[in-house]
């Protein structure tokens, strides 16, 4: 446990930020200054540190105290309100006073939002080249060289990507299906047993179709031009209700300007050649297989009910079934892994040559299962998930696929990062990430996304978002609710 004291609370998920990235996972107590007198002797020993960070008009101080005793102090000149120039000084200098306490380096340095790359973006729009914008990350942020470079890759790549939409004509379409063969220990996303709601499936289908029909009537003047059906797992659903779904969006939306269809299979053991034959029938252009993990003893522990066994043979079945663009998706820092046995797992992927990697560093959310199981949550060294993610990022590119998205979420090992990696990138991936298009989405826990653009520059200026409950009792029950936020979110927009 860390205790976080501040006399003005400015900055507190950035402060609290930086000690995540240092100390994953421990719970992080904010008090003011004042309060601190609150906390006896003995109450202080279950604190590992204090963190003292005192704000003020020309300078302010930060402080790490251990056992009472002051072991490190920084000092940052400027106005604290000043949070254009004064957030990044403050962040490297609580970097910096934390890798000197624990004797560590981050990957990415002082950087802890989920968009790093923004930050090349930005300096590519600029002009600048590729060597100045790598000397700007490790000069400013303190990153590696080797995440620098990684950032201008995928920002170059996405750049292309981005420049080939039109946010005023274009949109997307995201379906949720909140059915999974089992839950794995580290989800955190709307996700139910199927075998729980079996005798549900019909009816939440019957509301998600009315949504379908909505979004399809708002978007009626403008193009479709990328379908992502995710959950859960979509193939959870058996072939007959699989059919009855992609029917319904062959029926009500307009296809000819869709550029990719993906339905995630991500669950090997949801995969037949019904279903298969299903997805070929409507014109499905993307599917994952996901390991996550080559290793079966882990994939018993994270909650898995297939083996890797299983995870090829829905491979090899979906290969010679269709002509499908297929993902597989692994996880660095899996309770117990080690970089041996990522380099077992990447071995086993590159026999079978995916179209597409993408390669997460566990995070472990406080919705998720692995929360409450504290014996597993175990940190992976820092050394231990940089070598993984060095592995797969070799990996990758040995099988000729390179990076294209990246993102990064809160409590994820290491401070790192999510890659995706592909030879023909996912435009609904980049997307999301980069919120510069409208995606309308459908199902319990799904989450519309309608930017807010001047019609004049045609920038974007906001966005409104309209949230479907997770629970899907509750969304079948309150399915008018979630089409009237719909509406609401695009009322104030023209180019409807």
């Amino acid at each position: 446990m860390i205790l976080l004291v501040e006399n003005d609370t400015s900055y507190t998920n950035d402060l609290r930020a930086m000690l995540q990235a240092f100390f994953s996972g421990e719970k992080i107590t904010g008090v003011q200054p004042a309060q601190v007198a609150d906390y006896d002797k003995e109450l202080f020993k279950e604190f590992r540190f204090l963190f003292t960070a005192l704000f003020m008009e020309k300078h302010s101080k930060l402080r790490l105290e251990e056992n009472g005793k002051v072991v490190f102090t920084a000092y940052i000149n400027g106005d604290y309100t000043d949070k254009t120039h004064f957030r990044n000084k403050l962040k490297l200098a609580s970097y910096r006073l934390l890798s000197e306490y624990t004797g560590r380096e981050l990957p990415w340095g002082s950087l802890t939002g989920m968009r790093p790359t923004k930050i090349a973006t930005k300096a590519l729009n600029d002009g600048l080249m590729r060597d100045e914008i790598i000397d700007g990350y490790m000069d400013v942020y303190m990153t590696s060289e080797e995440k620098a470079s990684l950032a201008v890759d995928v920002a170059e790549r996405e750049r292309e990507i981005l420049s080939s939409v039109d946010p005023w004509t274009d949109y997307c379409l995201y379906i949720g299906i909140p059915f999974c063969p089992t839950r794995c220990l580290y989800c955190s996303f709307t996700s139910y047993p199927i075998e729980m709601y079996r005798t549900s499936v019909s009816d939440y289908l019957d509301c998600l179709i009315r949504e379908l029909q909505i979004i399809s009537y708002i978007n009626r003047k403008r193009r479709l031009i990328s379908i992502y059906i995710g959950g859960g797992t979509p193939t959870s659903l058996d072939a007959g209700f699989l059919e009855e779904l992609l029917s319904a969006v062959d029926g009500n939306f307009d296809l000819s300007h869709l550029r990719e269809y993906t339905v995630e299979a991500g669950r090997p053991d949801s995969l037949d050649r019904d279903k298969l034959k299903v997805l070929e029938k409507h014109h499905v252009s993307r599917i994952s297989v996901n390991p996550q993990t080559m290793r079966d003893s882990t994939l018993r522990l994270i909650g898995r009910a297939h083996t890797s066994d299983d995870t090829m043979r829905a491979f090899r079945m979906a290969r010679e079934m269709g002509d499908y663009h297929i993902n597989m998706d692994i996880i660095a820092g899996l309770p117990g892994e080690t970089a041996d046995d990522m380099r077992y797992t990447l071995g086993v992927i590159e026999k079978l040559q995916p179209d597409s990697l993408t390669v997460h560093s566990l995070a472990v959310k406080r919705a998720s299962e692995l929360r409450n199981q504290p014996e597993l949550i175990k940190a992976t060294p820092q050394k231990d998930m940089d070598r993984m993610l060095r592995l797969a990022d070799a990996s990758a590119r040995k099988m000729g696929l390179t990076p294209y998205y990246l993102y990064r979420q809160k409590n994820i090992s290491g401070n790192l990062e999510n890659v995706g990696y592909a030879k023909k990138p996912c435009l609904y991936n980049v997307l999301i990430i980069e919120e510069k298009l409208d995606i309308f989405a459908a199902g319990a826990g799904s989450v519309t996304r309608v930017l807010r653009m001047d019609p004049e520059t045609r920038e974007t200026t906001g966005i409104d978002r309209a949230e479907d409950v997770r629970n899907v009792d509750q969304y079948m029950q309150r399915i008018e609710d979630m089409i009237e936020r719909k509406r609401t979110a695009v009322e104030r927009e023209m180019r409807f």
